[in-house]
C-alpha cells in the first residue's frame, strides 16, 4: 500500500521549525523545484508558516541548490537534506531515497561541529535501517528526522539513537 504523498516543503518547514526551537539560526534554504512544484505557492507558505511561527527570515538567504537547510549555532553547523514522498511507484521512492543520501552524505565537508540531516516523511522507514546503519549514522553525525504528515510532528533520532521501526 502507498503512503500518503508528502510535499517537500511540508518537511522542510517542520524542520526550520524545529531547529528554530532549538535555538539554530537558519541561513539557508534551497526552495524545492522541479516538475510539477509551484516554486511561488511554496515561498508563500514557507514565508507565512516561519512568520507565524515568530521565526525572522529577513536573515535567510533562500536558494536554488545545495543543502535544503543550513543553520548555525556558534561554531556549529547543519546541512540537512529534505524529501518529499510522492504518489509514484516504491522503485521510485527507493530512487528517491538513495539520491537523498547520496546528497546528504557529500555536505560530509569537516568533521568538528557539522551536523548532517537527512528530513524524510514516515513512507521511508523501510529503507532506514537496513540502508543506513547505525555505524554509519554515527560516523558521519548523521541525523534523522521522520515527517508524520498526519500528525504534523517530527520525530528526531540522533546518530547514536536506535531506530524504533
Amino acid at each position: 500500500m502507498q503512503a500518503q504523498c508528502v510535499p517537500e516543503i511540508d518537511v522542510l518547514i517542520a524542520v526550520v521549525k524545529w531547529l528554530h526551537l532549538k535555538g539554530w539560526q537558519i541561513e539557508r534554504v534551497s526552495m524545492p523545484h522541479g516538475r510539477g512544484i509551484d516554486s511561488i505557492m511554496n515561498r508563500n507558505k514557507l514565508e507565512a508558516e516561519l512568520t507565524s511561527a515568530g521565526i525572522p527570515i529577513s536573515n535567510i538567504k533562500f536558494i536554488q541548490a545545495g543543502e535544503d537547510i543550513r543553520a548555525r549555532q556558534g561554531n556549529n553547523l547543519w546541512k540537512i537534506e529534505c524529501k518529499c514522498l510522492g504518489s509514484g511507484k516504491r522503485t521510485t521512492d527507493k530512487n528517491h531515497f538513495d539520491r537523498a543520501v547520496a546528497s546528504t552524505v557529500s555536505y560530509y565537508t569537516q568533521k568538528e561541529g557539522l551536523r548532517l540531516g537527512l528530513a524524510l516523511p514516515e513512507g521511508y522507514e523501510r529503507y532506514l535501517k537496513n540502508k543506513l546503519p547505525q555505524t554509519l549514522r554515527e560516523a558521519i553525525n548523521l541525523w534523522l528526522f521522520v515527517y508524520v504528515s498526519a500528525d504534523d510532528f517530527l520525530a528526531v533520532f540522533e546518530p547514536k539513537e536506535e531506530l524504533p521501526f
